[in-house]
């Protein structure tokens, strides 16, 4: 009986290590499947995220690409000259004046009008209506200027920066328009200015004294029946501001029309008529960028860690779109 009942625990034994067995080998399988399951999930995952690097790539690349070809092409080509871009009756001007508030305006925002307009053998004058007097760097800053202009072509007779009572430099006050009327109107008959630039009503950065420049211009352009060419600089928000040549693309969708109908009134001249004179494009090289870029640098005292930002990546020191002022 003994011996029965060792031979019956030894079979419960073997009989129970096989169902642990398949216990365990039960549980092995969910586990790895379990296991299977989470790489699969893992593997789409990184699937999936290296589907969007792809994507993210192409469009970075696009983004890049395109307007960088766009510059090349307008810079390389003579597609630069071409009336769309600069009107008949600004290739006629000859004397220009760019009208501006404080000492190191005219490179940080016109210098490629100003280098454009040289380059087409344009007799140019700056106009300062304030040596930038508010930290009391004035006398500094108006010496600043003249290097600044003969690094723009500019001769320094032609160089005018002034010191008046009522147009000190200050971001908190208008200046009288009727002041800057008078001072534009003396200056363009002294120098027989045909073509005038200036800022619009948002200043481009937004200054005061920016503004103010703007509103003189307009009311001089009330108070006098003959007036020159006058086109103002156009203000973008601050995403375009600071997206140097990639705006390229934007600004130019706003003169495909103008191209059109310069290449229609090329090939069909009986039937269409060249562009108005109501926009103007200037896109420096990157020759022009460095030389407004020495000319900025000429203002030492204004050579300040945000300014190395703002050359870099300002719109303004590559391109300069320009709308003429309608006079009434």
């Amino acid at each position: 009986m003994k011996i029965i009942g060792k031979i019956k625990n030894i079979s419960r034994n073997i009989k129970y290590r096989y169902d642990k067995k398949d216990e365990d080998d039960a549980i092995n399988l969910v586990d790895s499947c379990n296991e299977c399951k989470d790489n699969t999930n893992e593997n789409l995952l990184i699937f999936i995220q290296f589907i969007r690097r792809i994507r993210l790539l192409f469009i970075l690349r696009y983004i890049i690409l395109i307007p960088l070809c766009i510059y090349l092409f307008i810079i390389i080509t003579p597609i630069k000259n071409v009336k769309s871009f600069i009107p008949m009756e600004v290739e006629q001007s000859k004397n220009f004046l760019i009208v501006v508030a404080h000492p190191d305006d005219e490179c940080l925002f016109f210098s490629p009008t100003i280098i454009g307009l040289v380059s087409r053998g344009k007799i140019g004058h700056i106009l300062v209506f304030s040596t930038g007097n508010s930290e009391g760097l004035g006398p500094i800053r108006e010496k600043e200027l003249n290097g600044s202009c003969q690094q723009l072509g500019i001769d320094l007779s032609r160089c005018l920066s002034l010191n008046l009572t009522d147009l000190q430099d200050n971001p908190h006050r208008w200046w009288p328009k009727w002041n800057i009327s008078d001072i534009v109107q003396k200056y363009v008959k002294k120098f027989h200015i045909d073509l005038l630039i200036t800022f619009d009503r948002g200043g481009i950065s937004g200054h005061i004294n920016h503004k103010s420049v703007a509103l003189g211009i307009e009311y001089y352009i009330e108070k006098n029946l003959k007036t020159p060419l006058i086109y103002r600089i156009s203000t973008v928000t601050s995403l375009f501001e600071f997206s140097s040549i990639l705006d390229i693309f934007r600004t130019l969708i706003k003169f495909i029309p103008r191209l059109l109908r310069s290449l229609f009134s090329t090939i069909l001249p009986f039937l269409f008529s060249s562009p108005n004179d109501q926009r103007i494009l200037f896109v420096s090289s990157p020759f022009g960028y460095f030389q407004g870029l020495k000319a900025f640098h000429a203002h030492r005292s204004q050579v300040l860690w945000y300014r190395h930002l703002y050359t870099t990546f300002s719109r303004h020191m590559f391109i300069n779109d320009l709308t003429k002022v309608s006079i009434n």
